[in-house]
């Protein structure tokens, strides 16, 4: 495999390709959960605290925000919100939790790892967080910022940083080469909550996907092939910086493994080291906030988080055109990132919105552009492999990337943008009382003729978004 474009070509869904007989090994069902038994453990805060509401939040995204310490309440609500359970359901005798962060397949195939100093309740150290009873574990205790800053190629001014890792076998279980796409996508969402979280409270918060792979893997213990870190949340704005100080703690503790047989992709693997950077030797281009902040009126954000699900029941019913322009503004317009926002584009196809015509819009200089007119609903809901809800959606958004540079780092930020956007939209549908479901499922080619885009330019990613 030469680059990313040839992986994203290669795990194209055709009309022939998912009616290919594939069976689901139940008994190699992976567990959603990464347990070290036997490390020590610090329960966290339960989920509390006053934050701003959710429209008026994404709005100022990429504002300033305040760079200071978090308290423990604080960093076990960014734990929580990003990985946190929000509702417990039975299966066949056995509960399964769902997570405040959508996941392809309900697999959730990210962790989340702290590096934690000063915070008076409990030591400095290296934990990953639990989400199946809100707990810190403890993996290597004492002060490892400056190791930290070498790997991530920046000043760490704050005593939170959280780290988003993928364990790709679990995805890879179910959606074998493709699952690649659904970890760089979790991982976006994931980075949404935490940033929205952070910004919803004041602080400052950038998602940082630009490190050196081999000593970040490292420093959290784990091997940079079946699990990867893929992104770093910073409560500040990142600083390049060129260090040289970097020290391993003596010992990890073993783990349990999520699969009792192994799911091995060598395709993943492959495509995922195509992106390592082993040096420092970039720019990070960090966007600027937006100046347009209109008045608007949403649930609180920690609300929002409780109440996010993904959901399908849309009725059709128009929605007004305020909801569809908070939706679009709030969501698509700013992202505090560094792998380059903005990487990738995006169409809106777009009924029953009252005062906008049906059909396919998308953003030039920020005014909305018409680009087809005309009830797409239909052809929508057979590109996404026959799903009748995606007819029902009053905007169904379809984020694209041109592979013009098809370097795999670019990529990855890419395929990660769209996943925080999309996670923006569940916010903003969700607290204004409508719904969203993401969906990493297309006829890929299809899609990509449906837009008429250019041979370089292909389908990442759709949400769907519409009234209950």
């Amino acid at each position: 495999m030469e680059n990313c474009l040839e992986y994203h070509r290669a795990t194209a869904h055709t009309f022939e390709s998912v009616r290919r007989p594939h069976y689901l090994d139940w008994s190699n069902y992976p567990s959603p959960y990464k347990f070290y038994p036997g490390v020590r453990k610090f329960k966290l805060l339960p989920f509390s605290g006053l934050t701003q509401e959710t429209l008026d939040t994404l709005y100022r995204l990429c504002g300033e925000g305040v760079t200071e310490n978090l308290s423990l309440q604080e960093l076990s609500n960014l734990a929580f919100a990003m990985n946190g359970i929000t509702k417990v359901e039975n299966f066949h005798g056995e509960e399964f939790g769902f997570r405040t962060t959508p996941s392809a397949g309900a697999l959730y195939p990210f962790e989340l790892y702290l590096f934690v100093r000063d915070v008076p309740e409990i030591p400095d150290g290296i934990y990953h967080y639990q989400p199946y009873d809100h707990s810190l574990e403890l993996l290597s205790e004492g002060n490892y910022f400056e190791s930290l800053q070498t790997a991530l190629c920046s000043t760490v001014d704050t005593n939170v940083v959280a780290v988003i890792t993928a364990i790709y076998s679990r995805s890879a279980w179910k959606y074998r080469t493709r699952a690649y796409r659904y970890c760089l996508l979790d991982a976006g969402h994931m980075a949404g909550n935490g940033v929205a979280y952070l910004r919803s409270v004041g602080l400052d918060a950038t998602a940082v996907s630009l490190f050196q792979d081999g000593l970040l893997n490292s420093l959290i213990g784990v091997d940079g092939r079946e699990e990867f870190a893929l992104c770093a949340l910073l409560p500040q704005r990142p600083a390049l910086y060129w260090g040289e100080e970097f020290k391993l703690p003596e010992a990890f503790p073993a783990s349990l493994p999520v699969v009792k047989k192994p799911v091995v992709y060598p395709e993943i693997e492959e495509v995922h080291s195509l992106g390592n950077l082993e040096s420092c030797e970039f720019y990070r281009s960090i966007p600027a906030s937006p100046e347009y902040f209109p008045e608007t009126s949403s649930l609180e954000l920690g609300k929002t988080l409780l109440k996010r699900r993904s959901r399908r029941e849309f009725t059709g019913k128009p929605i007004t055109f305020d909801q569809f322009r908070f939706l679009v503004e709030s969501s698509l317009l700013c992202f505090p990132s560094d792998w380059g926002f903005p990487l990738t584009n995006f169409y809106l196809q777009v009924k029953n919105v009252e005062g906008l015509s049906d059909g396919i819009y998308t953003v030039v200089e920020g005014q909305l552009a018409l680009v087809s007119p005309g009830d797409y609903s239909r052809e929508m809901a057979y590109l996404c492999l026959g799903q009748g809800f995606v007819a029902f959606a009053n905007v169904n958004v379809v984020f694209t990337y041109s592979f013009e540079d098809s370097g795999c780092r670019r990529y990855r930020g890419a395929v990660m943008e769209a996943g925080a956007l999309g996670e923006n939209l569940y916010l903003s549908a969700e607290s204004m009382g409508l719904g969203a479901c993401g969906i990493g499922a297309f006829y890929d080619f299809d899609l990509q003729s449906f837009l008429s885009l250019k041979e370089e330019e292909l389908p990442l990613y759709v949400v769907s978004t519409g009234s209950l």
